[in-house]
């Protein structure tokens, strides 16, 4: 993560790694105020650096771990990483780090000492195998392929957002949006960040924005697009009051950061979907497993576990880590037992209290707890309270709304469970989730008495995952109301492979027998054999 407004940055050239150039038409200057210096800048890309699960950006002088949470170093204890860095894989002398370092201020050996120390400990390296201390000569520092080289990230053009019909503080607004686009999403996203339009050959996807006023108001509308696939990925309209600016920027930023964090993992999951486990580090294995997860089959689920249970053993205390590992149990119900002979329930259960306990600021974690007590426990009063926590921490955390959104369906609240769905899945349209959403806004629609819509969402979840039964079995109970549908060879084949049994929705978290009996009413009608 980059440092936040306000925060000291590092502006003398002459200081910096000889590898480093700013992110491509981004330039700092002192006391946090950035500015986008366009095509007067050098435009050579610069690769951040893998220290065992911690990543370094020599430019930037950031240290964030795996989960992208920044890691505090003290100012000298970052500079004399960057020395190392600029001279990775070669033995650095204690007098010439003290020498660029301090640059001729008198310092003691303990200075330096206490640098190394704090870095070790930033990085987790206690065997010394990362920052080796090299007998009579010094120190290395041993690290992994660039990112850029082993797990090539998409580039992403942020242009200048356009305003109209405003004042100079619109204006003003519209430059600072830029900004702040490129400050949230360059760290959070994993992707190439890029202002300068003329480099649209390393280009992926595009952020365009257009501001205007309508009397006491301003509207904002703010798109991403793929340049190398076809449509809009995402798509929204913000309205705010002239004098919360800053709130709606904030609030777009991170929806924007959203979506593209999305868009990364589905760049990578796939990928890496063949790629054996110890061959990937912590966030490929945590892309793998998104993937295998969002495809809701028994034998993907055990994929997508596996590669958590390799990314745990990396990194043991990582949160996000810990509850998608958690997460492996709710797509592998009904409930099994472990390796250790405790109930699932009680494992996952246990894994997600854990990733909470290393991760109390993690909107991921109590999300995914909340996710376990729904799915696995029924417990709704549970689930809805850890959504809570997860939206305090980051209220635009659209996988806690669907959550909610999910357990207002299940308790029969189904409009509410529709509005709100409907609200955040647009935020998925790029994420192998997306059909499973669908596939509950089909069963909302259809308990409510809306089997056009039902059929619509149904048809496309099944659609995009053909090979779901989950998706199949929804789909059934949507169409059963269509002949026109139910009569087809299609159809009447995809109903003979379900593998699901007749009364799995008696499985699931539903508070009123009602729906369950309804749904169950589609399935003989859709012809499943009990």
């Amino acid at each position: 993560m980059l440092p936040k407004a306000g925060s000291r940055l590092d502006d003398r050239g002459a200081d910096r790694p000889a590898c480093a150039e700013i992110l491509p038409g981004f330039h700092r200057t002192r006391v946090g105020q950035h500015r986008l210096a366009g095509n007067a800048m050098n435009q050579t890309n610069h690769d951040v650096l893998l220290m065992g699960t911690c990543i370094f950006d020599p430019v930037a002088l950031t240290l964030c771990n795996a989960a992208g949470d920044m890691l505090r170093l003290r100012a000298q204890s970052m500079r004399v990483l960057a020395e190392l860095a600029r001279r990775r894989g070669d033995a650095v002398s204690r007098d010439d780090l003290i020498e660029t370092v301090w640059r001729g201020t008198a310092v003691t050996d303990d200075s330096l000492a206490q640098c190394i120390k704090d870095i070790r400990k930033a990085i987790q390296d206690p065997e010394r195998q990362i920052l080796e201390t090299v007998v009579g000569r010094g120190y290395t520092l041993h690290v992994g392929l660039p990112a850029s080289a082993s797990s090539p990230k998409p580039g992403i053009l942020i242009e200048k957002i356009t305003s109209a019909g405003g004042s100079q503080a619109i204006a003003d607004f519209a430059e600072d949006l830029q900004e702040r686009l490129v400050l949230i999403m360059a760290p959070r996203s994993g992707v190439r960040i890029f202002t300068n339009e003329a480099l649209s050959a390393s280009v992926d996807c595009v952020v365009r924005g257009r501001v205007s006023v309508s009397g006491n108001r301003v509207r904002l509308f703010v798109s991403l697009s793929g340049l190398k696939e076809s449509g809009n990925l995402y798509a929204e309209s913000f309205t705010g009051d002239p004098s919360e600016l800053d709130q709606l920027a904030e609030e777009v930023a991170r929806k924007i950061s959203s979506v593209l964090r999305i868009r990364v993992i589905a760049y990578d999951g796939e990928r890496y979907a063949k790629v054996p486990n110890e061959r990937l580090d912590l966030q490929q294995l945590m892309a793998k497993a998104h993937y295998f997860y969002s495809r809701i089959t028994a034998l993907d689920a055990m994929n997508g576990r596996a590669a958590m249970q390799a990314a745990v053993k990396i990194a043991p205390d990582d949160p996000k880590a810990l509850a998608l590992l958690a997460h492996s149990a709710t797509q592998m119900h009904p409930l099994m037992q472990s390796d250790t002979g405790v109930s699932e329930t009680d494992w996952a259960m246990s894994i997600a209290d854990r990733a909470i306990a290393v991760g109390a600021s993690s909107a991921f974690a109590f999300r995914t707890r909340a996710n376990l007590r729904l799915w696995l426990l029924g417990d709704h009063e549970g689930c809805r309270a850890d959504c809570a926590r997860a939206l305090a921490l980051n209220p635009n955390f659209y996988l806690a709304h669907l959550t909610l959104a999910t357990s207002d369906i299940l308790t029969g609240s189904h409009m509410a469970g529709i509005e709100r769905m409907t609200t955040y899945v647009c935020l998925t349209t790029i994420d192998q989730q997306y059909p499973y959403f669908q596939s509950l806004i089909g069963l909302a629609w259809f308990l409510s008495g809306h089997p056009r819509a039902a059929i619509s969402c149904a048809r496309e979840a099944h659609e995009r995952l053909p090979n779901s039964s989950w998706h199949a079995m929804v789909y059934a109970v949507a169409a059963s109301g269509d002949p026109e549908t139910t009569r087809t060879a299609r159809f009447q084949n995809m109903v003979m492979q379900l593998d699901l049994p007749f009364g799995h929705f008696r499985s699931l978290p539903f508070t009123r027998i009602e729906d369950i009996e309804a749904l169950e009413a589609g399935l003989r009608a859709a012809g499943v054999k009990e």
